[in-house]
C-alpha cells in the first residue's frame, strides 16, 4: 500500500500538547482516504504514533522530529507520512511469530496453559515469541494481557486482579507466576528479592568446543560448575550486558552440562540476561541468541557450520524456564511447578545431534 501524507496546522485546543498526543488526536480525526476498509473507524494508538516518530516519518515546520514529548505551539505545521497497513498489523505479526515458534500451532490462553493455580496464585506455561508484559506497541499481544483477560472472562469479573512480579524474555518459554490477590504481593515480592524462589532453566548451546573453557569451575562436560561475577551494561549499548571488573551487579549461576548440547542452569541471582551472558562468556552461547551467540558466529561457522543451515539457522533463543520452586506467599508450603520441554526445543536438539 502507498504511503499517505497528512498535513496539519496545530489548532488552539492543542496548544502546548505533546507531539504524540496531538498526532493521536489529529490522525484519528483525519480523512479515511487511503486507509484500508478495516481501519476506517479505528482510533490511532499512541504506540503507533510513536513508531512513526521514531521512524522519522513526522516533520514539524519542515524539520524531522523524533521527540515524542515535544510541546507544540498554535499554528505550527505538521507533516506525517503513514503506511496504514504497516502500523496496523502489529498484533497479527505477533500472533504469526508465536505460531511459527510453536511449529505452526496457534497459542491461546486456556486452562491447558495453567501449570498451578489456587486462590492466591496462577502459574502459566509461557510460549516462546510472546512478550511477558505490554510493550510500546499497544497492538502487540503480551502474556500479561492474555492471562488477565482469561481470568476476567472466566470469573465474569471485569475488575479481577492480576499481579506481575517477574518476567521472561520474549523468546524464552516456560514457567511464569502471577498473583491473583493483592494480599499475596508482599510475600511474592520478598520471595524474589530475597532469592527464596529457585529457578531451573534448560538451554541448548553450541560451538566447536569439546571441553569447558579454562577457569570455569567443574572442569568437564556433564559436571556442575558455576560462574560468579558482576554484570553491567556494555559501554554505548542499551541492551547488551557483560561481566565487569568494577561496578555492576553481583551475579551467580550454577550450571550442569553440556550433555548432547543441553545445559541445566540454576541462577542464584536475577540479573538481566544473566544466563545468556554467563554461557556466552564461557564459550557456550545459547542457540538462537541474537545478542550473545552473534559474538561467536565466526568461530562457530568455522568449527560447526551446520549451525547456520536449514532449520537450525532459524532457531529462536533456545532457553526454557523448566521449573520454579518457591514458598507459598500465604501458607509458606513449598510449591514446585514444572513446564514440559517445548516441541521446538526438542526438535532443535534433535537437529543439533544429527548434525555432528
Amino acid at each position: 500500500m502507498a504511503i499517505r501524507t497528512y498535513r496539519f496546522t496545530v489548532p488552539p485546543e492543542l496548544a502546548q500538547a505533546r507531539l504524540d498526543d496531538a498526532l493521536v488526536n489529529l490522525l484519528s480525526s483525519a480523512s479515511s482516504a487511503g486507509r484500508p476498509p478495516s481501519a476506517e473507524t479505528r482510533t490511532v494508538s499512541k504506540a503507533q504514533v510513536r513508531k512513526l516518530i521514531v521512524a522519522g516519518a513526522v516533520y514539524l515546520n519542515r524539520k524531522r522530529v523524533r521527540i515524542a514529548s515535544k510541546e507544540l505551539i498554535v499554528g505550527a505545521h505538521l507533516e506525517v507520512h503513514v503506511d496504514w497497513q504497516k502500523i496496523s498489523t502489529g498484533a497479527q505479526r505477533a500472533s504469526e511469530r508465536v505460531r511459527e515458534q510453536r511449529g505452526g500451532e496457534e497459542w491461546k490462553m486456556s486452562a491447558d496453559s495453567i501449570l498451578f493455580e489456587d486462590e492466591w496464585l496462577i502459574v502459566v506455561d509461557k510460549p516462546p515469541g510472546l512478550p511477558t508484559q505490554p510493550t510500546l506497541d499497544e497492538a502487540r499481544e503480551n502474556l500479561f494481557a492474555l492471562v488477565q483477560k482469561f481470568v476476567r472472562d472466566r470469573e465474569r469479573d471485569p475488575q479481577a486482579y492480576l499481579g506481575l512480579h517477574h518476567r521472561l524474555d520474549r523468546d524464552t518459554s516456560g514457567v511464569i507466576l502471577f498473583t491473583k490477590k493483592k494480599e499475596a504481593n508482599k510475600g511474592v515480592s520478598e520471595m524474589f528479592t530475597e532469592h527464596l524462589a529457585q529457578k531451573e532453566y534448560c538451554a541448548l548451546v553450541t560451538g566447536p568446543w569439546k571441553e569447558l573453557p579454562q577457569g570455569v569451575k567443574g572442569g568437564r562436560p556433564g559436571e556442575r560448575w558455576e560462574i560468579r561475577d558482576h554484570l553491567g551494561r556494555a559501554p554505548g549499548k542499551k541492551s547488551f550486558f557483560q561481566s565487569v571488573r568494577s561496578g555492576g551487579d553481583w551475579a551467580h549461576t550454577i550450571f550442569e552440562g553440556p550433555i548432547d548440547f543441553e545445559m541445566r542452569c540454576w541462577p542464584r541471582t536475577g540479573r538481566t540476561h544473566q544466563i545468556r551472558v554467563h554461557l556466552s562468556e564461557a564459550g557456550l552461547p545459547i542457540v538462537g541468541d541474537p545478542l550473545y551467540e552473534a559474538r561467536w558466529e565466526a568461530q562457530i561457522r568455522r568449527g560447526f557450520p551446520q549451525r547456520f543451515t536449514g532449520e537450525l539457522a532459524r532457531a529462536r533463543l533456545m532457553l526454557h524456564a523448566a521449573c520454579l520452586t518457591f514458598p507459598h506467599p500465604i501458607s509458606k508450603t513449598e510449591i514446585s511447578v514444572k513446564s514440559p520441554i517445548p516441541k521446538d526445543f526438542q526438535a532443535c536438539k534433535a537437529r543439533l545431534l544429527a548434525s555432528v
